[in-house]
């Protein structure tokens, strides 16, 4: 049974489909990385994994346990068609607890120190003890290569460090799913291998990964599958020799020229 299991999506906004029939699973301890074009539904899709963007029609479950789906057909749209239905908001946040997410920009508390932005969910949300929570917080700053940064503010940070933090205040929820949303496209091109390293060192440590990025070194290194999005659709997927060396879409061709182009 795969750990994530999205079926037949769809999200509208607007009159414009962002997300047109997407279907994607991802196995325990797989690292999934999504490229593609800007405007190609990636980060839609990643948000809608854990309900920060809500789906029109499709269903998703995490962990076996489904949490929208439309395929009942018992509530429709203005259309006629069937509309996803979620639960209450306590049963979803429950649900989506079981998700990590790392943005682009950090979204650390700026008034909380480091070990205090970390460890502020785990005690807050999950009732975590708050001596343990902070033990946790240090080991999960030592693996992000920060342990000399508990007392610091974000405001004194780099924005790689800013990024290392934001993986250690993810994981510190114990996450059965960590979901990346560009987290190095901030970042200046000399501190962004701070962040992939950690990135490596969690897929290493089989931690269940979904990547949207732009880094096609680190989706072709470090990824178990890679899938290419174009116009709201998943256009191609497979092994990164597959994607990366053998294309077989004239669009995804295309797009790889196009970024050895940039890279050049």
């Amino acid at each position: 049974m795969a750990l994530l299991e999205m079926k037949n999506i769809v999200k509208d906004f607007a009159g414009c489909r962002a997300l047109d029939d997407v279907s994607l699973s991802v196995e325990k301890g797989e690292t999934v990385a999504i490229i593609g074009p800007s405007g190609s539904g990636k980060s839609t899709l990643l948000r809608c994994i854990n309900a920060l963007t809500r789906i029109s029609r499709g269903s998703i479950a995490l962990n076996g346990e489904v949490f929208v789906d439309s395929e009942n057909g018992q509530v429709q749209n203005r259309s006629g068609q069937p509309e996803a239905v979620y639960p209450s908001e306590k049963e979803l946040k429950r649900i989506c607890c079981e998700t990590g997410m790392v943005f682009q920009h950090f979204n650390l508390f700026p008034h909380m120190n480091c070990l205090k932005n970390i460890t502020y969910a785990p005690v807050k949300v999950k009732g975590v003890n708050p001596a343990d929570a902070e033990a946790r917080g240090l080991e999960l700053l030592k693996l992000v290569g920060l342990p000399d940064k508990r007392n610091e503010f974000p405001g004194r940070l780099s924005g790689g460090q800013k990024q290392r933090v934001a993986i250690a205040r993810a994981l510190a929820m114990e996450p059965e799913i960590m979901l990346f949303d560009e987290p190095t496209s901030a970042l200046d091109p000399e501190i962004t291998g701070e962040v992939l390293n950690v990135m490596k060192t969690l897929s290493a440590r089989n931690t269940t990964m979904v990547v949207v990025t732009h880094e096609m070194g680190f989706a072709r290194e470090v990824a178990d599958r890679v899938v290419f999005m174009n116009k709201g659709k998943i256009v191609e997927e497979g092994t990164p020799e597959e994607i990366f060396e053998h294309p077989k879409s004239e669009r995804l061709q295309e797009f790889l020229s196009s970024m050895l182009q940039v890279k050049k």
